[in-house]
């Protein structure tokens, strides 16, 4: 985990060098996901799940920046009439490039973001906790997902560098996560997340250093 983190670091930065500054900042992140399937279903329903993790944020003096996240996220959705679930657990990696509103150093800032979304099953189970994966031999769903993230939110300065995150966001599952011939079926998702962001430091584009606080 601590790998990704240091590469989602890199890549934000690399991506930033064309801004004349940078607020750096990261913090952890708590929501709520609402998911469901799309494509080949009947009887579904719309399963609330858990998202908890962490981000990196920049913002330029331009209004553009870029948020990459990791994240536990549950997806999945209600089955058989509402009887029973499929959950499937995913860590989460969005990098999400961001536009914010109003000028740099408010301490308001609407925002709305867009990007691609790498997922990561970590578990499939059924409501009552079993697993529904098969064996490592035969497996039903897919260990990789990719999605596209789309969505606005604010945040909100509270005090000195330190923001109140607040976000509603779409999930939109593009490929097939199972296995089962031909059968197709994609995640699909709504989240509401909020997180609190602490200063980290600043990039100079001049010197191509990162400076911590």
């Amino acid at each position: 985990m601590k790998n990704c983190i240091f590469l989602l670091l890199a890549v934000s930065l690399s991506i930033s060098r064309a801004h004349a500054q940078e607020n750096v900042s990261i913090g952890p992140m708590v929501g709520v996901s609402i998911a469901n399937f799309r494509g080949d279903v009947a009887n579904t329903n719309w399963k609330p799940g858990l998202t908890i993790g962490g981000f990196y944020n920049y913002s330029s003096k331009s209004g553009f920046g870029f948020s990459g996240q990791l994240l536990f996220t549950q997806l999945g959705a209600q089955v058989n009439n509402k009887s029973n679930e499929v959950n499937l657990n995913y860590i989460q990696a969005p990098l999400l490039a961001t536009f914010f509103f109003g000028q740099y150093g408010q301490s308001v800032r609407p925002k709305i973001f867009l990007g691609p979304n790498l997922n990561f099953l970590v578990g499939a189970r059924d409501k009552s906790g079993n697993n529904i994966n098969g064996d490592s031999n035969n497996r039903v769903y897919s260990p990789f997902d990719l999605g596209l993230t789309f969505g606005a939110g604010v945040n909100i300065e509270v005090s000195d560098k330190i923001w109140l995150n607040f976000d509603a966001r779409y999930g939109l599952g593009l490929l097939d996560v199972t296995r089962i011939e031909p059968i197709n079926i994609k995640n699909n998702n709504w989240g509401i997340n909020a997180g609190v962001s602490f200063p980290l430091g600043t990039y100079n584009k001049n010197t191509g250093r990162f400076r911590a606080r």
